[in-house]
């Protein structure tokens, strides 16, 4: 049976082309999902026209994705975030932040959805990513994972307060000898002051 594709079908082909097709195929599976319509002599015309439509739209849309995986590819794009021992993250660096940070950095809209990493990540360091911009079109581009900028206390990000890596532990209560000490000294402190203070009194000026 010969039909015109509505949408694009796997393996059979792209929407708005003529295929001809097996008839169940088309019966059980292409026409009831409406993939498809039966191809008639109006149809086969209108089918050729919209075909050289979508062909050129399909042309300029790779065009445009050609142009942004040369943008992209071998870009770097550096990511900061707040680490703890052994360089590790308190949390982990996703496609969403890498998408935003390509967008702040280097002006590209990328689909955060369209982001593979090599490995994930969780530790600072340096990376890979791969773009899927469609039609088979990709690039590469690195990510750099880097500290928060860092404070008197640490890393920090900016106009942020640095937060502990770790629970520090309440100062330790003092000793009965440290207190018993303490009042001892203050105790002679007093005492002398007492004894200056007869002094003065004793021998006015």
């Amino acid at each position: 049976m010969k039909v015109i594709l509505t949408e694009a079908v796997p393996g059979v082909g792209e929407a708005g082309t003529i295929k001809e097709v097996a008839d169940g195929y088309a019966r059980n599976y292409l026409l009831p999902k409406k993939l498809a319509v039966v191809a008639t002599r109006g149809s086969v015309k209108q089918a050729e026209a919209q075909a050289e439509l979508y062909s050129r739209k399909a042309n300029k849309a790779l065009e445009s994705q050609r142009g942004a995986a040369a943008a992209l590819q071998d870009k770097t794009v550096t990511i900061r975030a707040r680490a703890g021992s052994e360089n590790r993250l308190y949390g982990s660096v996703t496609p969403a932040d890498i998408a935003e940070a390509l967008q702040a950095q280097h002006g590209l809209t990328v689909d955060r959805r369209k982001i593979e990493l090599d490995e994930a990540i969780h530790r600072l360091g340096s990376y890979t990513a791969t773009a899927d911009l469609g039609s088979g079109i990709t690039a590469k581009f690195n990510v750099e994972v880097a500290a928060e900028v860092a404070g008197a206390t640490g890393a920090a990000g900016a106009g942020k307060a640095a937060k502990p890596s770790a629970a520090v532990a309440p100062d330790a209560a003092p000793s009965e000898d440290a207190m018993d000490a303490g009042r001892e000294e203050l105790t002679e402190e007093r005492t002398e002051m007492a004894e200056q203070q007869a002094e003065i009194e004793a021998n006015p000026s």
